[in-house]
């Protein structure tokens, strides 16, 4: 029991506890269940990025690769821009699509797949059991296979079965539907649609792969079956979109011809045809085809430059090869050979990085190229530009190339202090170096110098204002020195941050794009700035802090009025500017406002609404009106409506308290992308009272006496 009341020994076991039970959970949760017990029932003979694997009785996801087994009660997962083809013993193949999931049950001698969401493809044609059948469930419903190719595709509301091959039956709130062959099932809650569609889509294919250098496509869309005499009857409407379930269309068209073009970015997109009935007119729609915009651009060798020259005077020189990297492109294959058809001396390696080194390339003139190789279907091999480049003896030693600071290049004194970085070529030549820093071009007087073994020197100390001079000694195996050529900068008094547009206090007039470009002045050696910019001089909130690069930055918004900015340099103390205003106005009229008139006050006793009413505006496609209680501390926004009219009735009049309130409209005007856009607001207050009432006086009874 004592024990139990020293600190020392509470604590201690709290301690010991806790991370023993972490270490537990730790372990479970990444704990890789492996069932090499299970038997195994396919193999994964695609994947493409990401697909994830989930033992029976596990809780964590493992990446699945191809030739990967797949063991009985797997259940297997894409997640977006992925696929997978499983390949069962049976010869069954399973074509899984980005963003879906089913877990697969061979047993009592039958395919059981737990169709979660998402879609699939299921091909049974040669299959070597043919008793054996796939049954697969979605929810509540069941379709059955025996042999074919079946399609199907799942979201929150409805599932779609399409059958290519052979005949499938579906049973839904135990009713039996028989899908033949080329048939769409359409399953809902309310009910079970089975027949030919009328419409079939052509192109772009269903899991078709459009390769694009520029990210931007103009994809053309078909269709097979088309009839003009049946248009107007079913009425047609093309719908693409980003998601499976088309809960947002990305485009939605009424058809007037068996073809269709859009241009679209890269991404992944699904399209389909919706259509009435001929005869219930009720809504039906085509099978889903999905396919991908790829943003392929070419293969570019970044290193080495074409007509490079590699010189060395003992060691071979290393080259290394460096590329622009390809999403879509799993492997390389750098080339060299002496000549550019590339059958002379030809060398070839293999990576799956974007850079190789080659380290054994002879004196000589040499031709490369580098080879992209994709692991998705339908891609082919992609070649870069061939480069031609050099590699050389030297025969004498060359100077030093001194590479920073270049050439008249300015720094401010205070950047002297910590900023001061100079650096030139390193040479395997030399075995050391000499920096040397003066006030003159011949180096008379030297401010200072520095012996060091690295190509690169940081200067500490400061240095005043003026002119310098600098070179480098490279000092050779025989200690000789060979001087390099040298470079000039300038260091200037500090200089301040200066705003130099808009003007403090101007009114900028903006157009339909709500741009104000601020501009200010370029520190020396300082490239990045943060800009704020508010409503208040105190900058309290902020509407606006961004950091930009250069000495300007355009400045967008829907609201009009008046802005407060101020800019800092990022590096070194930061310096701030002053701070300085503009007005952003609309060369757009705004209305007159009419009643209730400026300061009016407005009696709620005897009325049960307010009317406000304002001026016609020449070209304005609406009005928006705004209704603002003021009366407090905070205000607070009671009306918000766009309207046709030149007048509105506000009834809601329990909205409305005793107090001041102000009332604004804006003129709507009409732009070519077909938006609205706001003029200024013209803006009033008005007062809103009731009569005082007096507390009544009760005159009778009188007073009750009770026994």
């Amino acid at each position: 029991m004592r024990l139990l009341n020293d600190t020392r020994f509470v604590v201690s076991s709290l301690i010991l506890l806790i991370l023993l039970f972490s270490f537990l959970l730790h372990r479970n949760l990444n704990y890789r269940f492996n069932d090499s017990a299970g038997p195994t029932i396919g193999v994964i003979t695609f994947k493409n990025k990401t697909v994830l694997r989930k033992y029976n009785d596990a809780v964590v996801w493992d990446l699945i690769e191809s030739k990967t087994e797949v063991k009985n009660r797997d259940t297997i997962r894409t997640e977006g821009l992925s696929d997978a083809v499983l390949t069962l013993n049976d010869g069954t193949k399973i074509n899984i699509s980005e963003n879906s999931m089913i877990l697969l049950d061979i047993s009592d001698k039958n395919i059981n797949i737990n169709f979660a969401y998402g879609s699939f493809e299921a091909a049974r044609e040669g299959t070597v059991s043919g008793d054996m059948k796939m049954n697969i469930t979605a929810g509540d419903k069941t379709v059955e296979v025996a042999s074919g190719d079946v399609k199907l595709d799942k979201t929150k509301s409805e599932l779609n079965i399409k059958v290519d091959q052979g005949e499938a039956k579906l049973t839904s709130n135990g009713k039996e539907e028989t899908i033949a062959k080329d048939q769409i099932a359409n399953v809902t809650d309310s009910g079970v649609k089975v027949g030919k569609p009328v419409y079939r889509l052509a192109t772009p294919e269903d899991r078709k792969n459009i390769l694009s250098e520029s990210g931007t496509e103009r994809i053309s869309f078909s269709l097979s079956g088309w009839k003009s005499d049946s248009v107007k009857q079913t009425n047609p409407y093309i719908e693409i979109s980003l998601f499976p379930d088309f809960s947002k269309s990305f485009i939605k068209e009424k058809l007037t011809s068996a073809s269709l073009s859009k241009k679209l970015g890269s991404g992944s997109y699904y399209w389909r045809v919706s259509y009435e009935d001929p005869t219930s007119k009720s809504k039906l729609t085509t099978e889903v085809f999905q396919f991908r915009i790829l943003s392929d651009p070419g293969l570019r060798i970044l290193s080495p430059k074409s007509g490079e020259v590699f010189t060395y005077s003992q060691d071979i020189p290393v080259v290394r090869f460096v590329w622009n990297p390809l999403d879509l492109y799993s492997s390389y294959s750098v080339q060299i050979a002496k000549d550019s058809n590339f059958t002379e001396g030809l060398v070839s390696k293999q990576t799956q990085n974007q850079s190789l080194a080659f380290d054994s390339l002879k004196e000589g003139s040499y031709f490369a190229r580098i080879q992209a190789k994709s692991n998705l279907p339908g891609i082919a091999e992609k070649s870069s530009t061939v480069v031609s480049f050099q590699v050389s003896k030297k025969t004498n030693t060359t100077p030093p190339e001194l590479l920073e600071p270049v050439r008249g290049k300015t720094f401010a004194e205070e950047q002297t202090r910590s900023q001061l970085f100079f650096s030139w070529k390193d040479d395997k030549d030399f075995s050391g170096y000499e920096w040397e820093l003066s006030n003159d071009s011949n180096f008379q007087s030297k401010v200072k110098s520095e012996s060091t073994k690295n190509n690169f020197l940081k200067l500490t100390g400061g240095l005043n204002i003026g002119t310098y001079f600098w070179r480098v000694k490279g000092i050779g195996s025989n200690g000789q020195a060979i001087e390099s050529k040298s470079n000039t900068f300038t260091v200037i008094a500090k200089e301040e941050m200066e705003l130099v547009a808009p003007a403090n206090g101007a009114e900028v007039e903006v157009d339909e794009r709500s741009l104000v470009v601020l501009k200010w002045r370029k520190l020396t050696g300082k490239s990045n700035y943060e800009v704020e910019i508010a409503r208040q001089s105190d900058f309290q909130p902020l509407v606006l802090k961004e950091t930009v690069s250069g000495n300007y930055f355009e400045f967008k918004s829907k609201d009009l009025g008046r802005f407060y900015w101020r800019v800092r340099s990022v590096e070194g103390d930061g310096d701030l500017s002053s701070v300085r205003n503009f007005q952003m106005i609309s060369g757009m009229e705004p209305p007159s406002l009419l009643t209730p008139v400026r300061n009016e006050t407005v009696d709620l006793f005897s009325r049960n609404s307010v009317v406000f009413t304002w001026k016609p505006v020449d070209k304005a496609s609406g009005y928006r009106i705004h209704l603002i209680d003021i009366s407090g501390i905070r205000e607070k926004q009671i009306l918000n409506e766009r309207t046709n009219s030149t007048k509105l009735q506000f009834s809601e009049i329990q909205k409305l308290n005793v107090g001041r309130f102000r009332w604004e409209v804006a003129a709507l005007y009409k732009q070519p992308d077909g938006t609205e856009r706001e003029s200024a607001y013209n803006k009033q207050d008005f007062f809103i009272s009731v009569p005082e009432l007096k507390v009544p006086k009760i005159l009778t009874p009188g007073k009750i006496y009770v026994e």
